[in-house]
């Protein structure tokens, strides 16, 4: 029953980006916030992430630019009174303030109720006991432990619970310190060097290394009605991080009674925690017989349940939303493109999703790129497709960032460095692995070594067949249509035959062969929908049809990245929606399943494809867009594109390639916004950089800058207004100063502004500066709109950088620009 007592509710945002944390929270908070609004309920926002599009689209009057901490939401709660509070969007950080909270009965004295998470789920997370507990209490089977105080103690558990086991001392002080025991030698070499003054205790523990991973990810109602939005296989077995495995969606290689005990299982564990809205397990199951364990529970949202909704098609956090206050699912309205039994059925699917992880070794090689139990990529894309070789293949192509499109290799490698890799999986697994295959190493061996079922392996077999016939028949029209059932690019075809890519595409084109599209959707076409989400095809029915006359194609960043990453996801996301209230048709390119800029209410029609010039092109040719936006510099995709001539093409800030060589040392920028007529000053920043005021090493930002007096700030207002005038560029630009020993400045440098900082300006300054870009850019620009600008603001504004150091267990001193995974905004009054 819908409760009508709710009247507000506040969110607790996630706070910086993280390893296991980019934009797929604050999509969720910001799909959120349209239901709460859908449904009348007025809707605040607390968090520190200046790259978070929910607290820009909310009113400023109810975001509170704060760190998550026990400390500042209680403050919120006292001073802002909501009904209820939402942490399920804000990760770990918001989940355990929560925990706090309500163990203080603080929400209970202050009659805050906790949306989106049960009591008995709230205790559970991150809390292995209670979880076993809650298992136990299941009737379902958890991984057996136990604790011991000596070795005759262990081996009694052992012959219980039979080998391998794990062996995890008890000891703060060595916390890491475990070992897989396959034997008793093993077992009684460790246990000799375990139990001394220091460990008096320890946790034998089954091992599960080498099983399946398999997630689930259900719904629940308050009255009890359930049901398993999605399933998904991890293609790598336990010992690497669900997060640096490659996933395919729907599961693959599980038996119907597998498949079937596993559903059970999550809807009784949802049933035990009485969950309403969400819930997202992780099993390990044996690929010798049906035994099974739950490895983990999580209640909220996080990157399996928004690869779930992104694979499904399935409108998750709206219909969890109106699960949270009260509906049951029968009773949901969903938006009219849905079907009206979306939100009761569970999906089924018609074709298959693959994600591939992205790893920061590129930007960090002091880190190891060896997988193992601790998460590691910052990033992942999926391919789409009918097949599970055409989806891995564009999930593939998606993740290697190669504009040309063309397919890595390693042959490189020696049989022993490739059999290591086999047994000890990397970053470039997949292609380790397709390596392997083309050196002619057997099925049944490569499962010994990797623990990766047979069936994925004879799928990469068949990517090798079709790379023979491309190699073998070129330029062929059956060799192309072929390859595209697979998956291959025109790129790909054009680098291995040589030719230019419009060559090969000339080929298909003369007998009139285009790409069709469809959709992705819940019913497998059996329910009438009008879902705007589509996956390329070759098939001969297209599903999506030219949106407009006036239409305008962004083209999104792709897989996270360290550097620019979530702020570029945020900027392609305003883009859109300043575009859309231009009166453009928005059309989104993209192939990242936590991207902001997929929510399907930021656009009116999404393409999940590889960025690649093929893929773009073909959208191009059906959609016919007027204009062209791409958000973040990528100069061999600009200069391809414009080689086509007859599209309107803009990259976003205006592009940096420019030849200018930028100084190594800043003190402090001015920004101003540029036409062709005139100039306008916006603000001063100071630019901190820790390591000697290195241009590559700042990654803090204060604004304005205070030290700068008001003779010197008109002083070098005028000198930058000369180097403007001296160049050609036009938008957000930034002029460069560096102060002396002497205490003077000297002009160094002129740069458009970046993605994170034109961000920052925004801000800080309150105007959106992304929206006068895009009317600018389409010729709707007013230049009233520097007279709302407050230079006298009251105010500063701080930007400090994040970095994934901690987490990858590396100590970096002095981390540079392109190493940043997200940024911490700050507000403070003038002294």
């Amino acid at each position: 029953m819908f409760n009508n007592e709710i009247k507000k509710v506040l969110i607790l945002g996630s706070g910086p980006s993280s390893i296991g944390n980019e934009t797929e929270l604050d999509s969720a908070a910001f799909q959120m916030m349209v239901a709460l609004k859908r449904n009348g309920i007025k809707t605040l926002i607390m968090d520190n992430n200046p790259f978070s599009l929910t607290m820009t689209e909310i009113q400023s009057a109810n975001t509170f630019v704060k760190e998550i901490n026990l400390k500042n939401v209680l403050e919120v709660i006292q001073k802002s009174k909501p009904d209820a509070i939402i942490p399920t969007v804000g990760g770990l950080r918001a989940i355990h303030i929560t925990q706090e909270l309500m163990n203080q009965g603080i929400l209970r004295d202050l009659n805050v109720k906790v949306l989106g998470i049960s009591e008995a789920a709230l205790k559970t997370v991150n809390d292995s006991n209670r979880m076993k507990t809650v298992i136990q209490q299941s009737d379902e089977p958890c991984i057996p432990s136990k604790i011991v105080n000596n070795e005759s103690e262990a081996f009694d558990v052992v012959r219980q619970i039979g080998f391998p086991v794990i062996i995890k001392p008890i000891n703060q002080k060595d916390s890491v310190k475990r070992k897989v025991c396959k034997n008793t030698d093993e077992l009684s070499y460790f246990l000799e060097n375990t139990f001394d003054e220091q460990n008096k205790k320890c946790i034998v523990e089954k091992s599960v290394v080498g099983f399946k991973q398999i997630e689930m990810v259900g719904i629940r109602d308050e009255n009890g009605t359930k049901i398993l939005v999605n399933g998904l296989e991890n293609v790598d077995a336990v010992g690497v991080h669900s997060g640096d495995s490659i996933v395919v969606s729907p599961i693959q290689t599980l038996t119907d009674i597998e498949y079937q005990n596993l559903r059970t299982a999550t809807f009784k564990i949802m049933e035990n925690l009485d969950i309403v809205g969400v819930c997202h397990l992780q099993f390990s199951l044996s690929a010798k017989d049906n035994l099974y364990f739950i490895t983990k529970i999580n209640p909220l949202v996080n990157q399996s349940t928004a690869f779930s909704a992104r694979a499904t098609g399935y409108p998750l956090v709206y219909t969890c939303t109106n699960l949270m206050l009260g509906k049951q699912l029968n009773e949901i309205q969903l938006p009219e493109k849905y079907n009206h039994l979306t939100a009761v059925m569970e999906p089924s699917l018609d074709h298959i999703v693959v994600k591939i992880p992205i790893w920061p070794f590129e930007n960090i090689p002091q880190a190891s790129q060896r997988l193992n139990t601790v998460m590691k990529s910052v990033g992942s894309t999926i391919g789409v497709g009918r097949t599970v070789e055409e989806a891995m293949l564009k999930a593939l192509r998606s993740s290697q960032f190669s504009p040309r499109d063309v397919l890595p290799s390693m042959k490189d490698l020696d049989n022993d460095e490739l059999i290591n890799r086999l047994i000890h999986p990397q970053s470039n697994r997949l292609l380790v692995l397709i390596e392997a295959i083309r050196r002619g190493y057997q099925v049944d061996d490569l499962e010994e070594l990797t623990k990766i079922n047979q069936f994925y392996f004879y799928k990469l077999k068949k990517l090798l067949d079709v790379e023979k016939l491309i190699v073998n028949h070129p330029m062929e029209l059956n060799t192309i249509e072929h390859a595209h059932q697979f998956g291959f690019g025109d790129g790909m075809m054009a680098e291995t035959w040589n030719i230019p890519i419009q060559k090969v595409r000339d080929i298909y084109h003369q007998y009139n062969e285009y790409p069709t599209y469809k959709s992705i959707e819940s019913s497998a076409g059996e329910l009438e929908q009008n879902i705007e989400s589509f996956y390329s095809s070759f098939e001969k029915e297209n599903e999506s049809h030219k949106e407009s006359q006036k239409t305008a194609l962004v083209i999104g960043r792709g897989g996270n990245k360290l550097g620019p990453n979530t702020a570029a996801d945020y900027y392609t996301a305003e883009v859109l929606i300043q575009l859309h209230k231009l009166g453009y048709k928005t059309v989104v390119m993209n192939n990242n399943p936590n991207a902001l800029s997929l929510s399907p209410q930021i656009s009116d029609k999404q393409y999940i494809e590889p960025i690649q010039l093929g893929d773009i092109l073909n959208i191009i040719e059906l959609e016919e867009p007027v204009r062209v936006f791409v958000p973040g510099n990528r100069h061999f995709l600009m200069k391809q594109l414009k080689k086509y001539t007859e599209l309107n093409v803009q990259i976003l800030p205006p592009d940096q390639d420019t030849g200018v060589i930028l100084p190594k040392n800043v003190s402090y920028a001015l920004n101003f916004f540029v036409t062709n007529d005139n100039n306008y000053f916006i603000s001063s920043e100071k630019l901190m950089s820790n390591l000697n005021n290195d241009l590559d090493h700042v990654t803090n930002y204060e604004m304005p800058y205070i030290d700068l007096d008001s003779h010197q700030l008109t002083k070098n207002i005028k000198e930058a207004s000369l180097h403007i005038d001296q160049s050609n560029w036009i938008g957000l630009v930034q002029i460069l100063f560096n102060e002396k020993d002497n205490g003077e400045s000297e002009y160094v440098g002129i740069r458009p502004l970046r993605l994170t900082e034109t961000i920052f300006l925004s801000k800080a300054t309150g105007i959106n500066w992304i929206r006068e870009l895009v009317k600018f850019y389409t010729k709707r620009f007013d230049s009233k709109i520097i007279d709302e600008l407050n230079t006298n603001q009251n105010r500063i504004a701080t930007m400090r950088a994040t970095f994934p150091f901690k987490q990858l267990n590396i100590h970096i001193d002095h981390g540079n620009s392109s190493q940043e995974i997200g940024a911490k905004l700050k507000f403070r009054l003038k002294e």
